[in-house]
């Protein structure tokens, strides 16, 4: 269930990925506005995430779920209907109320069954098991986009019988807790007095500047790009997408192993060279054969990343704010996700997407400078300013 729900989520944005130049001509607006059908869905995250882990702390996952999933495919549905930009916004909009919900709780699910480095693991065969279901999903709407631009909004009515499984889920009794804005400070305080404020703040941050990266360059850069520069047809666009899970998923599925063998800091850094250097191979790409491997090579790192950022936001606090911590990380998940999209089109039509491949490759080998040394520091200030 975890991990279905959450590949429900993340189809939110695959799906449409390989669409874009297409629905772009067939709504008649620019390539550069088109980046808004793939914000719309991340806007409510933004705004409801924080507060839906609050419901799933105090109702409980069950009822979250069956919500969220009724919501998705409801209303991803609705865009098959949609023949202007703006209606397609809208219900993508609200479509990202139930993903909001969906998208996290596979998370919580994972922390709330396993315990200590099993956790680590278990986080990286939901990632993977996530990430094959995505991969599949630029490869399916490429194909059925062939024969209508419109007809991969049907594959959202897989949220039908999904919700029809959630309610296989065991009734959890509503648990005493605070108001909202109680429970986040209760939360805060448990982060402070553990002494886990700053490895949680650093997995926010860090996970905005890879969120951008998938979404903003992955999901709707590279189509442009295939486009524009290689001549490639949706199939062929939704195929080279696709090589960026296939690298999510080696990693993610060896995560529990390598983390034992490498420990996580020695990892995180990895993660963030393999994806500089995957977009620095994608910016210099001389035939369209090299950008999947640009993209694997990007996968793999992302794939040693977010397992880890997954497993953190889900235990450096008291399981009691599990849901609230771990959906505040998908807000600053879904606020990357609003920002790329559009970014990564307007830089595109701005600049060229070789030369935005290359800057974002920059910015990802310095990070993997200068991470632990800002971490160490930051960790320093923590212990000097905490109340002895």
């Amino acid at each position: 269930m975890a991990i279905a729900v959450g590949a429900l989520g993340t189809l939110g944005f695959s799906v449409t990925a390989p669409l874009l130049p297409d629905l772009a001509d067939a709504l008649g607006v620019s390539r550069a506005a088109i980046g808004l059908v793939q914000a719309a869905i991340s806007v409510p995250g933004v705004l409801l995430s924080i507060l839906i882990g609050y419901f799933a702390d105090r109702f409980g996952r069950r009822r979250v779920v069956l919500t969220s999933l009724l919501i998705f495919g409801t209303f991803g549905m609705a865009g098959f209907w949609a023949r202007s930009l703006w209606p397609l916004v809208v219900t993508r909009f609200i479509q990202g109320a139930g993903t909001s919900g969906i998208l996290g709780l596979g998370i919580v699910l994972v922390g709330d069954i396993f315990e200590g480095r099993a956790r680590t693991k278990a986080m990286g065969y939901n990632l993977g098991g996530v990430t094959v279901v995505n991969m599949m999903g630029p490869i399916v709407s490429g194909m059925l986009g062939q024969g209508g631009v419109f007809r991969p909004f049907l594959i959202f009515s897989v949220g039908y019988p999904l919700a029809l499984w959630a309610t296989r889920m065991p009734i959890e009794p509503r648990r005493e807790v605070d108001s909202p804005l109680s429970h986040a400070s209760e939360a805060y305080a448990s982060l402070r007095m553990g002494g886990h404020l700053v490895d949680y703040t650093g997995i926010l941050i860090a996970t905005v500047g890879v969120t951008v990266l998938m979404h903003g360059l992955g999901f709707t850069t590279v189509p442009l790009y295939l486009d524009g520069v290689f001549g490639i047809a949706s199939f062929g666009r939704g195929f080279v997408i696709a090589f960026f899970q296939v690298g999510v998923v080696i990693a993610a599925v060896q995560i529990g192993r390598l983390q034992a063998r490498h420990g996580g800091s020695r990892l995180v850094g990895t993660a963030f060279t393999l994806m500089g250097l995957g977009m620095v191979v994608t910016a210099v790409a001389p035939e369209w054969w090299v950008v999947p491997l640009g993209l694997a090579l990007s996968g793999i790192g992302f794939g040693l990343f977010v397992p880890q950022a997954q497993e953190k936001a889900a235990t450096l606090s008291d399981p009691l704010y599990r849901g609230l911590t771990v959906l505040t990380w998908v807000t600053f998940v879904r606020f990357a996700q609003v920002v790329g999209p559009p970014a990564g089109s307007w830089s595109a039509e701005s600049v060229g997407a070789r030369l935005t491949f290359a800057i974002t490759g920059a910015v990802m080998l310095l990070a993997a400078a200068l991470w632990q040394p800002i971490r160490n520091y930051a960790s320093r200030r923590q212990v000097t300013i905490s109340p002895s």
